[in-house]
């Protein structure tokens, strides 16, 4: 059994997500199109420690930044970009484009670095990267400062880009940021989002499924599980028998993954991957936004004001 890695949170970080889960609680996730100075130091840091020489990546992310930013130009280098966050200064725009630069530069070399590096014992070798770990890393610090950016598919794009992110994630929170009794579903919901972020998989999977729960009880609808809220549901005449025709298999994989994999049951972690999370947090929102009676697209300009 493996421990902790240097990706685990300290406990500083962890009173941070904490007061950020409580306030997201209240408004909502609020996505941010900056990149403020602590993410910046991470990044950097992050080059730090799986680069074998950082150089090259700073090199290869400066001249993209002269080629592919808005203004064609990188005055100041890209370590220091990142570093002159230390003390709160630097532009965010410019930690943003100089985060996305270090990326592409770093998943380039991977693929074709082969120049030869000196080791301590006067030998010559190839440089190791690990992108998929480098890339996975970046990400979660993204994600746990709700930056609206993420690297994926081979390219560095808003969430918005997703269409699960922008048809479900987004409205869905502004769904339950809207109206006061939702504010436990709200909760759950964001804490799903955060333990994504903090790689704690199997309890994204259990707070997504807390998510739905608590939304049918705010509509007035309790059972001892999703399932016999939903057969609630239909008896008190909320949903139609085509809708629980519609929602039933849904629900069915949602409670067969926390059953199997949520922390309740003392799975073993291990058998969570990020795509199960993602999908139960992209499943718990649809149900939501399907239990709301609108299109998730029409939830960011329509106040719900009941299930009609």
């Amino acid at each position: 059994m493996t421990g902790p890695d240097m990706f685990t949170s300290l406990p500083t970080e962890i009173r941070r997500r904490e007061t950020l889960a409580a306030e997201e609680a209240v408004t909502g996730v609020r996505w941010l199109d900056a990149c403020a100075p602590h993410v910046g130091r991470k990044v950097s840091e992050l080059v730090a420690q799986l680069s074998e020489v950082p150089s090259r990546v700073y090199s290869r992310a400066d001249a993209h930044r002269r080629i592919a930013s808005s203004e064609g130009r990188a005055e100041q280098g890209s370590y220091e970009v990142l570093r002159e966050g230390a003390d709160g200064d630097g532009a965010d725009d410019d930690r943003l484009d100089t985060v996305a630069a270090i990326v592409y530069a770093y998943v380039w070399l991977s693929e074709n670095d082969r120049d030869l590096v000196l080791t301590q014992w006067d030998e010559e070798r190839v440089i190791r990267y690990r992108p998929g770990e480098f890339i996975e890393a970046i990400n979660d610090i993204l994600l746990a400062a709700r930056i609206e950016w993420h690297f994926e598919h081979g390219r560095f794009s808003r969430r918005g880009n997703s269409i699960l992110h922008a048809e479900i994630v987004r409205p869905v929170s502004v769904l339950l940021d809207a109206q006061p009794s939702f504010a436990r579903a709200s909760a759950a919901f964001q804490t799903a989002i955060d333990r994504l972020s903090e790689d704690h998989l199997d309890a994204a999977v259990t707070d997504a499924g807390t998510a739905v729960q608590e939304f049918f009880r705010a509509l007035g609808i309790d059972g001892n599980s999703l399932l016999d809220q939903l057969n609630a549901a239909q008896r008190g005449g909320l949903l139609e028998p085509h809708d629980r025709l519609l929602l039933k298999p849904i629900i069915d994989w949602l409670n067969a993954d926390r059953s199997s994999r949520g922390n309740a049951h003392h799975h073993r972690a291990a058998d969570v991957t990020k795509s199960d999370a993602w999908l139960a947090i992209h499943v718990a929102g649809a149900l939501i936004a399907r239990l709301a009676t609108l299109e998730p697209r029409r939830l960011d300009s329509n106040a719900i004001g009941g299930t009609g």
